[in-house]
């Protein structure tokens, strides 16, 4: 399926964002002091909720509406909508004029990303983010000393590029045309989104008000690394609502895709919940105190796979009341915590756990049959956890770890070869593919 290409190609863009923020950091780190870095992670929190605020959720109906029908006509009145809210952002350059830079990139950076996620064209928004992110690095040691203003807007230099590829390769002209179902549909996911934006980034916010920024940036620091964990999970993930959005074999194709993203993610994310600490101190040994945190976040992250492929099915099946229940349940948890206990880093993580947890319990009582099946696999996957245990001796046990995880996950069958070749052919090119095939396979009947 072309599903797993563009996947791939997110899954790719993702890890180079995740690999250009911790370079970013590491080079920031060593420039600046923690409470420097939590007012750029303070700036850059604010402008994504602004952002998702003023989108109206117009980028999620892109990719539900779009793939279901073609009509190009979708495009156009998505532009239109994302160029009114951008216009509102502008507002914000009166107080702080990076903030609003970042936010009306952010706006047309995720309408264009929505663009090539709706045509499974993820190839450019890859792009992107490596020009946008080798940029960021080179300059975070020349730009630290000019403070966080100054760092906080070149987190808008992959998203500007984004913004230029969508442009040339769409050729797209505002309309006012299909507007009504833009935001109707758009409404279901924005509200939620705008309180998942919340739950996600006012941790941060909470953070820097409640505690320092210092503690901010531990929080931040946290977040970037525990993202790493599900970050090959996008492969699966990345672009499964226009996927199911499109096919008439919904549910097998959420049962599968929450299957194969916990399988890819787990590993890492026990490599990182038992070996956290070794990845914190190439930063600085300062950073080690967001450790807590860290696995905090990792577990919330891993329990958020299964209920983001059963809110996508829910999305997908337009069942549009249902998705927005869930999503402001999730995430009133969590804001409402962030207010109590958003005064440490491990406060804040455990909010986030909470949310998390509270929307995988409500969508596996709307999607039934589905969670039924997740669950049934659910503790052969878990052993796949184990060997990352040696994690905690340090970076190069945790890469054997991680492998003998995968390993473990063919062994016990949780995948199958018709699985792994079929990913493999998406994702990888054809020459590549042709010879890496025989030697796959000799390594497959060895644990067969």
């Amino acid at each position: 399926m072309a599903v797993y290409r563009a996947g791939m190609w997110l899954y790719a863009s993702n890890l180079v964002a995740q690999l250009g923020g911790y370079l970013f950091w590491f080079a920031a780190a060593a420039t600046v002091k923690a409470d420097v870095l939590g007012d750029v992670a303070y700036l850059v929190a604010s402008a994504s909720i602004l952002a998702f605020a003023l989108g109206l959720g117009v980028p999620t109906a892109l990719t539900r509406l779009y793939p279901a029908t073609r009509d190009p006509t979708y495009i156009s009145g998505a532009l239109a909508l994302t160029l009114i809210g951008a216009a509102a952002a502008a507002s914000t350059a009166l107080w702080r004029p990076s903030l609003a830079l970042l936010t009306i990139v952010g706006m047309l950076s995720t309408y264009y990303g929505a663009y090539f996620q709706a045509r499974l064209d993820t190839f450019p928004i890859f792009i992107a983010a490596l020009t946008g992110q080798t940029a960021r690095v080179a300059l975070a040691p020349l730009l630290a000393h000019y403070g966080p203003d100054v760092l906080a807007a070149t987190y808008a230099i992959p998203g500007a590029i984004l913004t230029a590829l969508g442009i040339a390769a769409s050729r797209a002209t505002p309309s006012l045309t299909k507007m009504r179902e833009l935001v109707k549909a758009g409404a279901a996911a924005w509200l939620p989104g705008v309180v998942a934006t919340l739950g996600t980034n006012l941790g941060v916010v909470a953070a820097y008000n409640l505690a320092d920024p210092a503690t901010a940036g531990y929080v931040y620091i946290a977040q970037v690394l525990a993202n790493a964990a599900v970050g090959p999970a996008t492969i699966i993930t990345g672009v499964l609502l226009p996927y199911l959005s499109s096919t008439d074999r919904k549910e097998a194709g959420a049962e599968k895709a929450a299957r194969l993203s916990l399988v890819i993610s787990l590993p890492l994310a026990a490599v990182l919940i038992f070996g956290g600490r070794h990845f914190l101190a190439l930063l600085g040994i300062h950073y080690v105190q967001a450790y807590p945190a860290l696995v905090i976040y990792t577990v919330a992250n891993i329990l958020s796979l299964p209920a983001s492929v059963l809110s996508s099915l829910t999305y997908a099946q337009g069942a549009y009341g249902t998705f927005l229940a869930g999503g402001l349940a999730s995430n009133a948890a969590r804001i409402i915590l962030y207010l109590l206990y958003g005064a440490s880093a491990e406060g804040v993580a455990a909010s986030f756990l909470a949310g998390a947890a509270v929307a995988l319990a409500y969508y596996a009582a709307v999607q039934r049959r589905v969670a039924a099946s997740i669950s049934h696999i659910s503790p052969k996957i878990a052993v796949t956890a184990v060997p990352a245990a040696m994690a905690a001796l340090g970076i190069a046990p945790a890469a054997a770890g991680a492998a003998l995880g995968y390993a473990a996950a063919l062994k016990l069958r949780i995948v199958n070869r018709a699985e792994v070749a079929e990913v493999a052919r998406q994702v990888l090119p054809d020459p590549i593919y042709a010879k890496a095939a025989p030697l796959a396979s000799k390594l497959l009947d060895i644990l067969d």
